[in-house]
């Protein structure tokens, strides 16, 4: 099956509006094992819009839109594919309770052009809207090919396509498909890929490799007409994949909203650890990336920003002596920061973050990009070193995961890596 999704809104052209829907539209087509080729954004212009219609419908089987759905005279979405398939649009009656029923609930009278979100080509599969006033739907095109006609809010598209547009594709594609999320850190994209290379290349299942700040992603995904039968077929690729890649895999998991900060609070929770930070640099990220994650209280104790040199003497017990003597970004003064925040917080662990971010401030013995993380238990203290590239920005947000990191190996009882740059070295 090949899809296209068709994106309709002069405010995506212009810049005004970020084009999420089709970054959700993508990655949960690819998911599914539907294959895309094209994405198209055209403005609220009908000529326009029909050719693109028109060349989509040529190359694909689906063509999935977003936006244009609504009463005004630039929501031209439904109309324009109604002239392509030859078809008229009419009222759907269960489409105009739900209009009603919506202007209802929100308290507001409804005008009659709004009657135009509950017009359809009669051969309509209606997709109704929980969280919004316009009806979805799927139009037959005519040669076993369809639109699909979905809202532009994410917060009416994104439900709409999983409770109700997802089991369609999977009736229509007749197999069941299975993916797990591979989510690893401290090795980088290249590294991964040649361990892997030679099983990126399979057919079913397939393993797919994609990348964010810092981190690697690795999507297996089987086909097969049960379940059952699809996790079968994914289970000897993954096993082979943790054989070969080892602790940096911080996460499998069914779908791709995991985090490390994530999987480091579930370490700790299940080591019965409590954790508390220091930082310099990152000015409280680490801290406020662990209690992002939904239940992290009962291992974050707290945090402490120590960005100026005499505060980690007065809030961390930093010696003043060995800031004197060995720098403030040093290995020295971020096992320090560490071991006075455990101390200080009673927790089983501490990590610290010191370094410098730039733009300026580096010398050359101590260049930007040079970071040393701190790590305390009861039973032991040591520093990670980093060499980082990249403006501040990128210089801070690897340093914090980083940081998160060395939490969920010292939880796991893993020896860690001293990490430069995504690659792992002993």
């Amino acid at each position: 099956m090949i899809a296209e999704i068709l994106c309709v809104g002069t405010e995506l052209l212009m810049g005004q509006v970020l084009n999420t829907n089709a970054q959700f539209l993508s990655r949960r087509l690819s998911a599914l094992g539907v294959s895309q080729y094209h994405q198209t954004v055209v403005g609220d212009n009908a000529d326009r819009l029909e050719a693109a219609y028109r060349l989509a419908l040529s190359r694909a089987d689906v063509v999935i839109t977003s936006g244009g759905l609504g009463p005004t005279v630039d929501d031209i979405t439904k109309r324009v594919a109604a002239k392509v398939a030859g078809k008229e649009l009419v009222i759907f009656p269960e489409a105009e309770e739900m209009v009603r029923s919506r202007f209802r609930q929100y308290h507001r009278d409804m005008t009659q052009n709004n009657l135009s979100q509950a017009m359809f080509t009669p051969d309509t599969t209606l997709l109704l809207n929980p969280n919004g006033t316009a009806p979805g739907a799927i139009v037959p095109m005519g040669g076993g090919k369809v639109v699909i006609h979905l809202p532009g809010p994410p917060v009416e598209l994104q439900p709409m396509f999983i409770d109700q547009v997802e089991p369609y594709l999977h009736r229509r594609s007749g197999r069941v498909l299975v993916s797990r999320y591979i989510r690893i850190f401290g090795m980088g994209e290249a590294e991964v890929d040649s361990r892997l290379s030679d099983l990126e290349t399979g057919g079913n299942p397939t393993l797919s490799p994609y990348c964010s700040l810092g981190e690697v992603q690795l999507r297996a995904t089987a086909g097969a007409k049960t379940k059952e039968e699809a996790e079968a077929l994914l289970q000897p690729l993954l096993d082979t994949v943790k054989e070969r890649l080892g602790s940096v895999i911080y996460a499998i998991e069914e779908d791709d909203a995991g985090s490390l900060a994530k999987s480091a609070v579930e370490a700790l929770k299940a080591r019965g650890w409590t954790c508390a930070a220091c930082e310099s640099l990152t000015g409280g990220m680490i801290a406020a990336n662990l209690v992002d994650i939904p239940g992290s209280s009962s291992v974050v104790r707290g945090g402490l920003v120590t960005y100026q040199t005499d505060t980690k003497t007065l809030l961390a017990d930093v010696p003043a002596e060995v800031i004197a003597l060995k720098g403030v970004v040093s290995a020295e003064v971020a096992i320090a920061m560490a071991e006075g925040t455990r101390r200080r917080l009673g927790t089983d662990i501490a990590v610290s973050a010191t370094g410098v971010a730039g733009p300026d401030g580096g010398t050359p013995e101590c260049p930007v990009g040079t970071v040393f993380l701190g790590v305390s238990t009861v039973d032991r203290r040591y520093a990670i070193p980093l060499a980082l590239t990249g403006n501040r920005s990128r210089i801070r947000t690897l340093a914090m995961k980083n940081a998160v990191n060395a939490l969920r190996l010292e939880a796991l009882g893993l020896e860690p890596a001293t990490i430069r740059e995504g690659n792992a070295h002993k």
